[in-house]
């Protein structure tokens, strides 16, 4: 969807959050392993009567294995899209901001959001399907086994913001249409250095029809893979509205999911070019040779051992 100039998006931060929203927040936090809320929950909070509604649906969905099963599987679909049809330049300054000091290096950053971009992505989507009725299969639910993350990334504030950074900002967020400055790119522009580089290489990609095609291709992904759900979710026009939502606040409840979900399948691409960069690149390798080095390796002969998953 394209997002109409001069609406603003409202977030709801943990500090101003009601007490019940704060407990759903906490909920959220635990059930992701993260230290802080993600912006999308910010946002559904808006709509206080939705993310009841929401949480409630989605919680044993977003408790089991599977779901972060999904995620890792996101992930990976976008690695290996991004590796075998992008040419990406190796990224090596790593000097960070001389007013921030970084609790984690940006390969930890990285991880971070390699790890929560493709379950975003995932909720986004399940709740793009669940407004016009059940997404997932009630079956086999088993318990989440996931990382934790006690450390959030720091964020460069926007009084830190040189005005070639918030050039670049501007400059994202018109060619992708998106309505907020991500905390993925303020925390990567903690390293202005490796930021402008990354910039350099990102800019040229994302005028790209590979670049929309794999942009497209991940959302349709993530609106397959939210068939797999273990628990069947559901909020549909019908509940929110007897909820207590009308009907100028569930048109605009909508835009919004569907902005973060476009929003997503970018973040997710833009994150995994940063990994790849930061691990040498794929600039002139070929087509062929890229394909190779992301080809499935081949199956262990039966007694070889093996990695629990």
């Amino acid at each position: 969807m394209g997002w109409k100039r001069g609406n603003r998006l409202r977030l709801v931060s943990e500090d101003d959050a009601p007490a019940r929203t704060r407990e759903i927040f906490e909920e959220i936090r635990h059930s992701l392993g993260l230290p802080s809320v993600p912006i999308l929950y910010q946002a559904y909070a808006a709509f206080p009567q939705f993310l009841e509604l929401h949480w409630r649906a989605f919680r044993p969905a977003l408790q089991s294995r599977q779901f972060f099963m999904l995620g890792a599987r996101m992930a990976a679909e976008s690695y290996t899209r991004a590796h075998n049809y992008f040419e990406i330049a190796a990224l090596t300054m790593y000097e960070s901001h001389p007013d921030v000091s970084p609790k984690l290096p940006i390969s930890q950053v990285l991880d971070y959001y390699q790890y929560l971009d493709p379950l975003l992505l995932l909720i986004s989507a399940a709740q793009m399907q669940a407004f016009e009725g059940p997404v997932g299969e009630n079956g086999n639910f088993e318990p989440a086994n996931h990382p934790d993350f006690p450390v959030p990334p720091c964020l460069l504030n926007l009084e830190q913001v040189s005005p070639a950074v918030q050039r670049t900002w501007d400059e994202r967020r018109r060619i992708l249409d998106v309505a907020f400055v991500s905390d993925e790119h303020r925390a990567l522009a903690c390293w202005p250095d490796f930021y402008r580089e990354y910039w350099a290489v990102l800019k040229s990609i994302l005028r790209s029809p590979v670049y929309a095609d794999c942009q497209y291709r991940i959302g349709e992904s993530a609106l397959c893979l939210v068939a797999e759900l273990p628990v069947q979710v559901e909020t549909g026009v019908a509940q929110l509205l007897d909820a207590g939502m009308d009907g100028e606040e569930l048109c605009s409840l909508v835009r919004i999911n569907e902005a973060f979900m476009q929003a997503m399948t970018g973040l997710v691409l833009d994150v995994t070019f940063a990994r790849i960069g930061c691990e040498g690149g794929t600039h002139g390798q070929s087509a062929a040779q890229r394909e190779s080095a992301r080809a499935p390796k081949k199956k262990k002969k039966a007694g070889s051992p093996t990695r629990a998953a």
